[in-house]
């Protein structure tokens, strides 16, 4: 079974590759990116940040208070980006690019490996899925109750 590293240990190494021009691949943990990226299932391949970050790149950034976060661009703004992950429904806004650590270039589902630029349908995916936003948050109750009731059939039997 591969080691688990926390990511904090591993930031200064991974800045440093980035920096260095080479790419960093790790699986992220985390529900934040669904249905895109499976918590420690799904790999994802860093690299360097370009000067400005464009809608729909997903960037690896510190929070203020330490967290790392891997979400979407859903915006650029005068004030920095505003950031959504794909299974979250709130935007975070006034994300600075000296916060960008990386941004995904590319990720593996499960043995598929997806270009994010290349990829025809990832692209389409995106445009798709950041319209949904204002809607996301009634579909994941409408989801969770459906599961829930499923749940309490499959428990009666």
């Amino acid at each position: 079974m591969p080691k688990r590293i926390c990511l904090l240990d591993a930031n200064p190494l991974i800045e440093e590759t980035l920096q260095g021009g080479s790419e960093v691949a790790f699986t992220p943990a985390g529900n934040s990116m669904l249905p895109m990226l499976r918590s420690r299932q799904d790999k994802i391949v860093l690299v360097r940040p370009p000067e400005k970050l464009k809608k729909y790149d997903i960037p690896l950034y510190r929070r203020d208070n330490g967290q790392f976060v891997l979400h979407r661009v859903v915006a650029v703004k005068k004030d920095g980006y505003a950031l959504c992950g794909d299974h979250q429904w709130q935007v975070e806004h006034g994300i600075r690019h000296e916060q960008i650590i990386g941004v995904v270039k590319a990720f593996y589902r499960g043995d598929k490996y997806i270009d994010c630029k290349a990829s025809k349908a990832y692209r389409l995916y995106c445009v798709i899925w950041i319209q949904l936003i204002p809607s996301r948050q009634l579909f994941f109750k409408l989801a969770n109750r459906a599961h829930r009731v499923k749940d309490k059939l499959y428990a009666a039997k």
